[in-house]
């Protein structure tokens, strides 16, 4: 038995729970998938799946032993890649993940870009809450909001991950400028709601934190929504700093800062956003001129 082999298909099986899926990704036939893992499961002698006509689903010790081979799968899968680069100019697909705002604000027009200097690269991207694990899965590159960028990985800050409190100039004239914390209660909030909840506004005052409760005109899941709305007026918001440098600039958005408080959406001080890839996959020639590209493009100039 060609037992890399076996574990290649193995690995492939386990993350498509299809053979003829994971066949078809492999580009061989479903009855050689199906007779490896057969032999593989053989020389064990343990089920690593439950079949049936409908799902194939890893048994709890397929589950443990995909656990231990995987990694040494994709780094063996890395080498190969890295040894079999040919051509000077970087090509293949790239894995990218991002969160939702950052990504349609800041990182797809980035890559819009970088399409035109590398034409040959093809970014599959996903923009999305759920925080997945580099070191672990077949992710390239992946950019978050944290305070604390995971150890395993190269973590570059790009921005910091201050949110400032903002309205449109229409708003301001209606209903006055908010001078301090108390000011707020006859204001009305654009109010955004993360996977795990609304995102409360936070007042850093001299006595220490204060969660704030404003009456919402909105609340909503979706960043460029909420621009949307305060750009036409509707209320305050709490908006990252990085997704309006050009509305503030042309004074369709204004800043306010209040005299007795400071504005957040967090009590976390370290917050940023950062561009996080695994170190090994950097020697890969499409990897490194993505990371360099981004790190360029996106890194806020102090």
């Amino acid at each position: 038995m060609d037992k890399l082999r076996a574990l290649r298909y193995f690995v492939e099986v386990s993350e498509t729970e299809n053979f003829s899926r994971a066949a078809e990704n492999l580009s061989v036939p479903a009855s050689s998938v199906s007779r490896r893992i057969v032999d593989l499961e053989n020389e064990l002698g343990v089920a690593l799946f439950h079949r049936s006509t409908r799902v194939v689903k890893l048994t709890e010790l397929g589950g443990l032993y995909l656990e231990q081979i995987k990694p040494a799968i994709a780094a063996l899968n890395l080498a190969d890649e890295m040894v079999g680069q040919q051509s000077d100019t970087p090509s293949g697909i790239i894995r990218i993940t991002a969160a939702p705002d950052y990504g349609r604000f800041r990182l797809l027009p980035a890559l819009a870009v970088m399409k035109k200097q590398y034409a040959d690269i093809v970014c599959d991207v996903e923009l999305t809450d759920q925080i997945s694990d580099l070191a672990h899965n077949d992710l390239d590159i992946a950019i978050r909001a944290t305070s604390a960028p995971p150890d395993r990985s190269v973590a570059r800050k790009l921005t910091d991950g201050q949110f400032i409190m903002v309205a449109a100039p229409e708003y301001i004239e209606r209903n006055g400028m908010p001078k301090k914390a108390d000011d707020l209660a006859n204001h009305v909030a654009l109010l955004y709601r993360r996977p795990n909840g609304i995102l409360h506004w936070q007042a850093h005052m001299a006595d220490g934190w204060h969660e704030l409760n404003l009456p919402p005109a909105l609340i909503c899941n979706q960043g460029d929504t909420l621009l949307d709305e305060v750009l036409a007026g509707h209320g305050l918001a709490l908006i990252p700093k990085w997704g309006i440098i050009d509305e503030l600039a042309e004074g369709r958005l204004v800043h306010i800062t209040l005299e007795d408080a400071e504005i957040a959406a967090s009590r976390s001080e370290n917050s940023g956003i950062y561009l996080l890839y695994h170190r090994p996959k950097y020697g890969l020639k499409k990897i490194r001129v993505a990371v360099d590209f981004l790190l360029s493009e996106l890194t806020e100039k102090p």
